[in-house]
């Protein structure tokens, strides 16, 4: 059954994956113990994906439990639900108007007050912030201020203060996803922060990448965007990193869900970890990322459940979600991915070959480069530094491998081709290997099937069967399977394919394959 994560930040910390609790409760019993009265603002850096969301969701849990005497009041403000409106300004203070008197008898009062001083500064917030569209602005302003006698900004903002130092009551006010707000946004939104931060007993906690807002602020302003934020953030927290083990875990249970019913055998564990080592694990650098890949795999993966060998596939679908690029190169170029090593006997090859090769190398961020082609070495042992010859393709097609030919087209198109033989089809003969009539009769059936060619099914049966001879085949049902073959011999034959059928002196024997060292 396919399971979906929605992408949302947790707010219980019950739930808690990544090891954000600790910090934010720390955080919550700073903002709750804190004895300033004075406005003040607090800012939580991190990168995109890397769990702000969810330190705030903890610590509005953490602060829910207080004592109803000691809790502050949160007021939740997401900018993003207003990107594209001219006055943030408003709808910034209209927050607080709606929530505010709803929680304490202490702020009813402030529900005019805060409506009138909105309409009052909205509109001067926005052209001290030198946001788009001035002219818009200023006839915005004008018409405000003729639809209503102005009021005194000074003794509004006066009449509020009050309020808020006499109920003694800490407000919270949490800001969260600045960092995807326009760069007009941003900067219009930290204008606001900065013109209404010095009310008393408010606390402002913004979560934020700070690189990106800082950016943001010099494409918008001209001015030097860390410094700004200086003049602003009076208390910086940066996200503690996530700790790299928690983060394996959390992707690790997500893959078990996906991978649940994965047939048995086809999961090599030793194959898997060097696997994971070699390049997939630079991959996953925060919570995001787990929680992208593992959506990804939960639609991909069980359309060719039992078709594809599962560790290759978490690894071509890494690529997908992460080097997209890169998979496009991989996909459009089977013939250099796939298959056994050649030796390159012509100069031409080998620098071709080369070319190519540093091409997509090129295309890696430098930082994954060398993962990443150990990943792909992993995946495709053709563009390893071991030699792998043709005896490797029997044992590749049976642990349905990316790397042979007949089966990568699979990992691309998410399907079986019409005509081809599924696995599921080989297990299903060679459970009748006890029985020469069944397993005769199973293959007579195979003979009867068309593949698009135009020829019998029963060739394809007969090769995958030999990838199974030695492995999955007991020593006491060989005899009874040749027996099968030679009385049904002549029935097999298809005259529409000259290059017969079967081998069947191949049926009794089958080498074990052997890698050797590549020129």
């Amino acid at each position: 059954m396919t399971t979906l994560s929605a992408d949302r930040p947790s707010l219980d910390p019950k739930d808690d994956l990544f090891g954000h609790a600790p910090f934010a409760k720390s955080l919550a019993d700073s903002i709750s113990s804190c004895t300033v009265s004075d406005g003040l603002v607090l800012a939580l850096y991190g990168p995109w994906g890397s769990g702000k969301s969810t330190v705030l969701g903890y610590v509005g849990h953490y602060i829910d439990q207080l004592p109803q005497e000691n809790r502050p009041v949160v007021v939740p403000f997401n900018p993003w639900w207003f990107s594209g409106q001219e006055n943030l300004a408003r709808a910034f203070l209209g927050q607080l108007q709606a929530v505010l008197p709803n929680r304490s008898e202490k702020f009813k009062k402030l529900g005019d007050l805060l409506g009138d001083f909105a309409e009052s500064v909205g509109g001067l917030i926005d052209l001290s912030g030198m946001t788009a569209g001035v002219a818009g602005k200023l006839g915005k302003l004008i018409g405000m201020l003729t639809r209503r006698k102005p009021r005194d900004v000074p003794s509004l903002k006066s009449e509020i203060s009050k309020i808020l130092r006499d109920a003694n009551k800490r407000i919270v006010v949490v800001i969260d996803d600045i960092d995807r707000l326009t760069p007009d946004e941003t900067r219009q939104l930290f204008t606001v922060i900065k013109a209404l931060a010095d009310f008393p007993n408010v606390v402002y906690l913004l979560a934020f990448d700070r690189n990106v807002a800082a950016q943001a602020i010099e494409q918008q302003s001209g001015l030097p965007g860390e410094r700004y934020l200086e003049k602003i953030i009076q208390v910086p927290f940066e996200l503690p990193p996530i700790d790299r083990e928690a983060l394996r875990a959390a992707l690790f249970k997500c893959l078990d869900q996906v991978l649940g019913d994965t047939p048995d055998g086809l999961f090599d564990q030793s194959y898997w970890a060097n696997v994971f080592r070699d390049g997939i694990d630079p991959l996953i650098q925060v919570p995001r990322d787990v929680v992208r890949f593992t959506n990804t795999l939960s639609v991909t993966y069980p359309a060719v459940r039992g078709e594809v060998n599962p560790v290759d596939f978490i690894a071509l679908e890494a690529v997908r979600v992460f080097l997209p690029d890169l998979y496009g190169v991989v996909r459009a170029n089977p013939e250099r991915f796939s298959g056994y090593s050649r030796d390159d006997r012509y100069e031409e090859n080998r620098n071709a070959a080369q070319t190519f090769r540093q091409g997509w190398v090129n295309q890696v961020p430098e930082s994954l480069r060398a993962s990443t082609q150990a990943l792909l070495g992993r995946i495709f042992p053709k563009i390893s530094q071991m030699g792998y010859g043709p005896e490797w393709l029997n044992e590749w097609r049976r642990n349905l491998r990316a790397c042979h030919p007949d089966v990568f087209p699979i990992y691309f198109r998410l399907t079986v081709p019409l005509g081809a033989v599924r696995r599921n089809e080989m297990m299903a003969l060679l459970s009748l290997a006890v029985s020469p009539t069944d397993f005769g009769d199973a293959l007579v059936r195979a003979k009867a099937e068309k593949r698009l060619d135009g020829l019998s099914k029963v060739r394809a049966v007969l090769e995958r069967l030999m990838d199974h001879v030695e492995k999955d085949i007991l020593d006491d049902h060989i005899p009874l399977v040749i027996q099968s073959l030679f009385n049904i011999g002549d029935s097999l034959i298809d005259p529409a394919d000259e290059r017969g059928v079967f081998d069947f002196d191949n049926v009794s024997r089958a080498s074990r394959p052997v890698y050797h060292l590549g020129a």
